[in-house]
């Protein structure tokens, strides 16, 4: 997966205080819905709570397993998988959403991360890369390809500068935890505050960089180089 990832991996000791990633397929296509269950049930750490393939379907599956990941399909029968994500970000925003697609719809990377998935996986990637890129989207570490990046920053509209003065020490000691894949409870403890204290500040990290996502205002903080992702990560 290293060619697959922005943000190596980075450990961590468990998953929600849970060794076993509990996951959830949502795709309407029988062939892929049925591969991914093969993949990933086979892993030992990960535990497939079940599948969907419409929104509705997917929601109740959400809200009744409560699932670390969510592998997200992009084109479902009664709607897409941006504003599903939306939707599921919006009632359980500590759900991690991994988009898949194939389909050939302009930008829909940029549409996935906007809306808040921690990472994208074109369906015609090896299956082998599902397995990692699940493991690494629940410790909250972003997945994408190199060019995928530098797509998203060609495509934010925001005039760099100013914007990141007004970013307190302690929200540029969130945004760069949030650079190397901690999770709100990981970013919790090495900073000696609470979840919700983090939250409040990632709250405030995205409107004062008017980003959508925390992907978004980590591209955001090191296209204008509030921070370095290399230095993030020491």
């Amino acid at each position: 997966m290293s060619e697959g990832l922005v943000v190596p991996d980075v450990p961590h000791p468990n998953v929600g205080n849970e060794s076993i990633i509990r996951a959830v397929i949502v795709d309407d296509h029988p062939v892929i819905a049925e591969g991914l269950f093969r993949i990933l049930s086979a892993e030992a750490d990960i535990e497939l709570a079940g599948t969907a393939s419409n929104v509705v379907d997917a929601l109740v599956m959400v809200e009744r397993h409560r699932p670390h990941v969510v592998l997200m399909d992009y084109l479902l029968p009664d709607g897409d998988g941006v504003e599903t994500t939306k939707k599921i970000l919006k009632r359980w925003p500590e759900t991690k959403v991994l988009m898949m697609s194939g389909s050939e719809v302009p930008d829909v990377h940029i549409l996935a991360f906007a809306a808040g998935c921690v990472g994208f996986l074109a369906k015609n990637r090896p299956w082998g890369e599902v397995v990692g890129a699940v493991r690494a989207a629940a410790r909250g570490q972003s997945v994408m390809r190199a060019d995928e990046l530098a797509d998203l920053l060609m495509q934010l509209n925001h005039t760099s500068s100013d914007r990141g003065k007004s970013l307190t020490t302690r929200e540029f000691d969130v945004l760069r935890l949030l650079a190397v894949g901690r999770t709100t409870t990981a970013i919790a403890a090495e900073l000696f505050v609470s979840a919700h204290t983090v939250r409040n500040h990632v709250s405030s990290i995205l409107s004062k960089l008017d980003a959508h996502s925390k992907l978004e205002a980590v591209a955001v903080a090191v296209r204008d180089g509030l921070i370095s992702v290399e230095r993030a990560r020491h």
